[in-house]
């Protein structure tokens, strides 16, 4: 477009037609190369990669970068799919895909340059799935049976915003404490699996910024020993409230995906 315009600002002072040859010539010449030099930086993978069968048996995983190094330990092909397309933990119902996703463990190392962004890592792990599992995706849009986060009729409780820069749950048996989390924050964790609700929860509380608190209810959202379920807490404590509802959501679905990766 600036070629085009580069052109048309210089056809307006001279009619010669050399120089009228020698700016299209540039333009032909040019225009490509920066095109391919472009997509060569985009589909550009990492330097080095390794992937390796975890048989540990071990329960824990982790996905940790340290400058132009990125390790993911014990972690399923699912986990790995998560991370390479930014679906949020507790947002399993994002991800659609056989079983075997969960079973199958993996050790993954991977270098590339140190400035190399979070979202750009993420883009080399997708090009690498595709390679080397052979992963195939594709979007579409869902009905799904979900619990909206909203704010109840009193209005919510919640403390002043939090200028924490970071933000961190500590989560036992029927008590969560939380620093500097927003509600989608909350939402996301309500849907994980320790909270049992076995549905997700998408927050629709339009409350922005983070925020401390503590919140404590009754473990099995049985009340017992004075403490309430999770779903009265919620209100009584925070003020908010979770309603069942239908909700679209985007869900990422595999259509393909190889058990064993290529080898290294």
């Amino acid at each position: 477009m600036h070629a085009s315009n580069d052109y048309a600002r210089l056809r307006g002072r001279s009619s010669t037609p050399s120089i009228r040859a020698a700016v299209l010539i540039a333009v032909m010449v040019t225009a490509p190369g920066a095109v391919l030099a472009q997509a060569m930086v985009e589909s550009a993978g990492f330097d080095v990669v390794s992937i390796r069968p975890n048989l540990s048996g071990a329960n824990g995983s982790s996905i940790s970068r340290s400058g132009g190094r990125i390790t993911l330990e014990n972690v399923s092909l699912r986990e790995c799919i998560s991370f390479a397309y930014g679906i949020p933990t507790g947002r399993d119902y994002e991800l659609s895909g056989p079983g075997w996703l969960e079973s199958e463990k993996f050790d993954i190392v991977a270098t590339f340059p140190t400035e190399t962004s979070r979202d750009r890592v993420r883009e080399m792990l997708r090009k690498t799935l595709g390679e080397r599992f052979g992963l195939k995706t594709h979007e579409e849009n869902r009905e799904i049976e979900s619990y909206a986060l909203v704010v109840a009729k009193r209005g919510y409780k919640l403390p002043a915003v939090s200028t924490a820069s970071d933000g961190a749950f500590v989560w036992g048996e029927g008590k969560l404490t939380a620093r500097a989390i927003s509600m989608s924050g909350l939402a996301d964790r309500l849907s994980g699996s320790g909270f049992k609700l076995g549905r997700p929860v998408v927050d629709m509380t339009r409350i922005k910024g983070s925020y401390n608190f503590v919140l404590s209810w009754a473990p099995d959202n049985a009340p017992a020993d004075g403490r309430a379920s999770l779903f009265t807490a919620l209100q009584e404590q925070l003020g908010l409230k979770l309603e069942p509802r239908k909700i679209m959501s985007k869900i990422l679905v595999v259509d393909h995906a190889e058990k064993a990766p290529t080898e290294n």
